[in-house]
């Protein structure tokens, strides 16, 4: 039998898929340990909220904010503009001057970029915790009550909400719907064996002290929320994943906002993955050195490498077939008539199918125990199946497409991009 190189891909890819799914199921099946929840006071908290031309949706994030069901004596809440084109500014202090009993302060700076927006947020405010909340970004009204008892633990770092996207449209959005879910299942795995490698900008809490020890946010960094979890991680704090308050965020509408979100994450991941290289396979970081950081690469690769070999696949059938076409004077409807499907279940390829089937299989309990922890319906947005298949086919190209840019970017040392 001729190996193609799409099977010398396939193959170890299939293998290293059905060996992480297996200690995965390990992982969700394992005892799973209670973190303590007590704290003996209520503390002061404070929310930063870096804006960059959000007009369509900072009153509406600062209106989840100020229902928050905590103490206002309590809050304050510092809204950094870092160079804002729009109405931003009009609406942040039209909003300020109708909630004269909220603490909310505006702050306007030159556009630096969102790691600097932290900074100088960091630097105005006096709660004992602070969460980040981008402008496009809606919390929960339980949300303090959620979280804040989490950090009895003094090891813990930071503590992320659970993340969905809010009411979505159109079938992209549905999509992105669906990843978020199925995300939310994975950083439930990975936060029973502490392996969260980010905190995501809409309304994770960290304890203020420790982030300024660690010299808060990176701003050298398009991905300051991933730069700054990794920065807990390797200093040994913790950080936990609620499902007991919801952050909602709006997801991009279209492929081409979609496309530059995806590169800037990723882009990012990588990035922060080289500048923490004494991490990757260090036993002194346990399972987020041999695990979690080495699958921020790895996923790429397999993702640059699956493409360019199906790539390479599919342009070596249009050349046969191209050929055959010539030789039969591209006779189309001759080639109909005679057209019939050339199987034999002696030659199957039984081997790949079950291994397929596996994968199959696996993908559909995973998308099952996604929707179930989250408490959510597949239907809950109308007939889905169109977004769930373009989920499970297309998508999946999409973000393969996202990795080969990436790569390109390297290649070509191009600049990386925030807005």
């Amino acid at each position: 039998m001729q190996i193609t190189f799409l099977d010398a891909v396939l193959f170890p890819t299939y293998f290293l898929l059905l060996f992480l799914a297996i200690f995965w199921m390990l992982v969700l099946f394992s005892p799973e340990q209670k973190p303590k929840r007590e704290l003996k006071r209520k503390p002061k908290f404070s929310t930063i909220i870096p804006v960059f031309n959000e007009e369509k949706s900072v009153g509406g994030t600062l209106e989840s904010l100020v229902n928050l069901r905590y103490p206002k004596e309590l809050m304050e809440i510092v809204v950094v503009n870092d160079g804002s084109k729009d109405n931003t500014q009009q609406i942040v202090e039209q909003f300020i001057a109708t909630h004269p009993e909220d603490n909310i302060k505006l702050i306007n700076q030159d556009n630096h970029g969102k790691g600097r927006a932290m900074n100088t947020g960091l630097a105005h405010i006096s709660g004992e915790f602070f969460a980040c909340l981008d402008a496009d970004s809606f919390i929960h009204s339980n949300a303090l009550e959620a979280m804040l008892p989490l950090f009895a633990d003094k090891q813990v770092g930071a503590v992320c909400p659970l993340m969905k996207v809010r009411n979505p449209q159109n079938t992209l959005q549905k999509v992105q719907w669906t990843e978020y879910i199925i995300n939310m299942f994975y950083r439930f795995l990975n936060a029973k064996i502490n392996c969260v490698h980010v905190t995501p900008g809409p309304f994770s809490v960290y304890r203020t002290k420790v982030i300024k020890d660690l010299g808060g946010f990176y701003e050298g960094t398009i991905t300051e929320d991933l730069e700054i979890a990794i920065r807990l991680q390797s200093h040994h704090y913790k950080i936990l994943q609620t499902f007991d308050t919801i952050v909602e965020t709006i997801s991009p509408e279209t492929w081409k906002q979609a496309f530059r979100q995806r590169v800037r994450w990723y882009k990012g991941s990588v990035d922060n993955t080289i500048r923490y290289k004494k991490m990757l396979f260090n036993k002194e970081y346990g399972d987020f050195g041999f695990l979690r950081m080495p699958a921020i690469i790895l996923s790429g690769l397999i993702a640059i490498v699956l493409s360019i070999a199906l790539l390479q696949d599919l342009l070596k059938r249009v050349i046969q077939y191209g050929a055959y076409l010539k030789e039969i004077n591209f006779d189309i409807l001759t080639l109909i008539k005679n057209f019939s499907p050339d199987i034999n279940l002696l030659t199957l390829p039984y081997f790949k199918l079950l291994i397929a089937g596996t994968l199959i299989a696996i993908s559909l309990f995973i998308m099952v125990k996604a929707f179930k922890l989250v408490q959510e319906k597949i239907t809950n947005y109308g007939r889905t199946w169109v977004s769930l298949i373009t989920y499970l086919l297309v998508y999946s190209l999409f973000l393969s497409t996202v990795w080969m840019y990436i790569a390109y970017m390297f290649v070509r040392r191009k600049k990386n991009f925030w807005y």
